[in-house]
């Protein structure tokens, strides 16, 4: 098995996931970190050749004797033991020199305490190191650990980490506690990693138990493992020959590590390894794109409506002063209508202005008009329009995303990062402010011009004899040339009508034309729309960059699958 090659390709792995971490969410991040830690423990065994002590584990539950046995076996009082249960917080190791134990052995902090210190109880996160001078030192290093089922998950976790690391496992049980399920699962593992094991059996007082216990690990392919039995104090019971404490020591003293199944247990472990990749973050990541690349489509088609804002209102009374100047307008049928239109008013005030004027001396006041009641109203509140507008495009947003419910997770664990993504809708406010101001200075700038249409005619007009009088005269066109239709023919002929409404249209059609006003309010119409649609899609781009954020892009995976596959290349070979 070409064991730098596997070693190399899981460091690359290690550093790819590393680089995922900004986009994994607090579930995906959780399966990562246990298997970088997994994977640590899988690289220093194939780094491992052999060449220093072999790490032996103290493996058990609560309440059976770990640290007491440890002190046993060295003679000493190196580890605190205690009545009270979970008492180990931390791995303690016994070496007899300082690289006994590897460099980076565990990935956690070490620490140097000596026995003449007293009983050490650890600390979680901690390796606790003692330099200790015994024959047993000498040939191994020996680990106490916290309890596997303890009330506290840093413990099982942290001797869990141990196990993983460790080249020989010693798992220790009592009476009460050999049918623990916790122990089952480290059983199988160690057959599975053909891991060097021997099996203690603490505070024993009968031996039918011992055969139970025994008949137990056969069943779990460990029928021809070495049982010790260690009797407790205060019982008469004798175990049988080659099972005492003072034999397991000698086992441990004589220990011997085959290569060979050590070989086979590192295919495993390797093969474990990375189909924990593949199962439980490679293909949940896989889906988790698939999801928010659906997303990113919808949200791309997303069509964001124009406000459709309209702020002629604005502009009513300069339209309306310009077009009272308009020479177009005045020779227009619009003007004619308009006086059609006052006609009934102006009959039916007729007797009333008639009477203020000769009985009381009042001069007769102007109605009046749509456009004067118009402007009196209060204009709209565009800013608050268009901040409406946003807000229900944000709305919109969110509707879309949490309607899937991976990503509905992902908003109520990352909120915060979400809802930094929508955009202040002040903003929108802002562009009706910055268009309105701009069509306002516009208008103060037009509002003693002459409109388009005047000024050219006039231009025209100027090089004529009584061009300005006649300029003057301009409202009184279309009821000169009516009479003058009518006296030169029949009045409703096809000419006559030819003429009258080819006038009307030419001269309704220039005044429009030349409605600079007009041509402005469509200007900061369009203004509006043109910047609140980019504002909108500002906001979608903002909401796919943290969406396309929260998974790992496919070429990311596609790279995870590829070093997966030489790794699998590697066992097979």
């Amino acid at each position: 098995m070409p064991r730098g090659h596997i070693e190399s390709h899981l460091s690359l792995l290690d550093q790819e996931l590393l680089s995922l971490h900004p986009r994994l969410g607090e579930q995906d991040r959780q399966c990562v970190e246990q298997w970088q830690l997994f994977a640590r423990a899988v690289r220093f065994h194939l780094r491992s050749r052999g060449e220093s002590l072999p790490l032996v584990a103290l493996l058990g539950g609560t309440g059976t004797g770990k640290s007491t046995l440890l002190n046993q076996l060295l003679d000493t009082r190196l580890s605190a033991a205690s009545y009270r249960r979970t008492f180990t917080s931390g791995p303690i190791a016994a070496v007899n020199k300082l690289s006994a134990i590897p460099e980076g052995w565990l990935g956690i902090e070490r620490r140097m305490v000596t026995a003449a210190a007293g009983p050490v109880r650890g600390e979680p996160g901690t390796l606790f190191v003692a330099l200790l001078d015994h024959p047993l030192t000498s040939r191994i290093t020996l680990i106490d650990t916290p309890d596997l089922d303890g009330d506290q998950p840093a413990h099982h976790a942290q001797a869990d980490q141990v196990f993983r690391w460790a080249q020989t496992a010693v798992f220790l049980v009592t009476p009460e506690k050999y049918q623990m399920t916790e122990l089952a699962g480290y059983y199988r593992l160690a057959c599975r990693y053909r891991l060097k094991t021997f099996f203690v059996m603490n505070k024993c007082e009968e031996a039918a138990v011992i055969e139970e216990f025994r008949d137990q690990l056969a069943e779990r392919g460990f029928a021809d493992a070495r049982l010790f039995v260690i009797p407790r104090h205060d019982s008469p019971f004798e175990p049988s020959s080659g099972t005492a404490l003072a034999d397991l020591k000698q086992a441990l003293l004589d220990l011997n590590i085959d290569q060979s199944a050590s070989d086979e247990g590192l295919v495993n472990r390797c093969t474990d390894l990375i189909d924990r990749l593949s199962d439980r973050i490679i293909t949940p990541l896989r889906g988790h794109r698939d999801q928010i690349d659906a997303l990113l489509k919808s949200l791309q088609s997303l069509k964001t409506s124009a406000p459709g804002l309209d702020v002629s209102p604005l502009t009513r009374q300069l339209q309306r002063h310009m077009q009272e100047q308009s020479v177009l307008y005045l020779m227009g049928p619009g003007r004619v209508l308009e006086r059609l239109r006052q006609m009934p008013v102006l009959i039916a005030r007729l007797p009333r202005t008639i009477w203020n004027l000769v009985g009381r001396g009042e001069r007769p006041t102007p109605a009046l008009t749509s456009e004067t009641v118009a402007a009196s109203r209060s204009m709209p509140d565009f800013g608050q329009l268009l901040c409406e507008q946003l807000l229900i495009a944000q709305s919109r947003i969110d509707d879309l995303l949490r309607a899937d419910d991976t990503v509905s997770d992902w908003l109520n664990t990352h909120g915060d990062d979400y809802h930094r993504t929508r955009i202040d809708p002040a903003r929108a406010a802002q562009i009706a402010v910055e268009e309105i101001h701009a069509l306002e200075a516009w208008l103060e700038e037009h509002r003693q011009r002459k409109p388009r249409d005047t000024r050219v005619i006039e231009k025209l007009l100027r090089y004529m004899p009584g061009g300005e009088r006649i300029s003057g005269w301009s409202e009184a066109a279309p009821y000169l040339l009516t009479l003058v239709v009518a006296t030169h023919g029949a009045f409703f002929g096809p000419i006559d009508l030819l003429i009258i409404g080819g006038f009307s249209l030419s001269t309704w059609l220039g005044e429009k034309l030349s409605n600079e006003v007009a041509a402005r309010v469509r200007q900061s119409n369009r203004r509006i729309s043109e910047r609140f649609e980019a504002l909108a899609r500002e906001q979608v781009e903002l909401v796919l960059d943290w969406l396309d954020r929260q998974a790992p892009r496919s070429e990311e995976l596609d790279r995870l699958e590829k070093l997966v596959d030489k790794v699998h290349a590697d066992l097979r070979s």
